[in-house]
């Protein structure tokens, strides 16, 4: 009876990390999808991916690891009518105008936002 419970916890443990790790969202920000050329390996979590990479869309209309790369939202957000009219991008999309960049805690991902 012991053996049983031993690997059903061994499997069960098994499972929970395998999950986890398809999960695990790493810090950073995706390059913009056009920039993603990779299209052969394809990843569901940023824990699939090694080192600093994430899973990020590429342009083959998939998501792929590709190395993160920093958002220039400007010291006020990246609202309209900044100083500084960059284009503010989110996880390799353009945001509009109006929008800025922000965390979504639901998705754990960054995206643009309404101002």
């Amino acid at each position: 009876m012991n053996r049983s419970l031993l690997a059903f916890a061994v499997v069960l443990i098994l499972l929970v990390a395998g999950t986890f790790s398809q999960t695990f969202y790493k810090s950073g920000n995706c390059p913009m999808r056009n920039t993603v050329s990779n299209c052969g390996s394809r990843c569901i979590g940023d824990g699939q991916c090694p080192f600093n990479q994430k899973c990020c869309p590429n342009k083959c209309g998939f998501t792929s690891c590709a190395d993160t790369s920093p958002v220039n939202t400007g010291s006020d957000g990246g609202y309209k009518g900044s100083s500084n009219q960059q284009a503010v991008y989110c996880n390799g999309v353009k945001c509009a105008a109006y929008e800025k960049c922000q965390y979504d805690r639901n998705t754990r991902r960054d995206k643009c936002t309404r101002v």
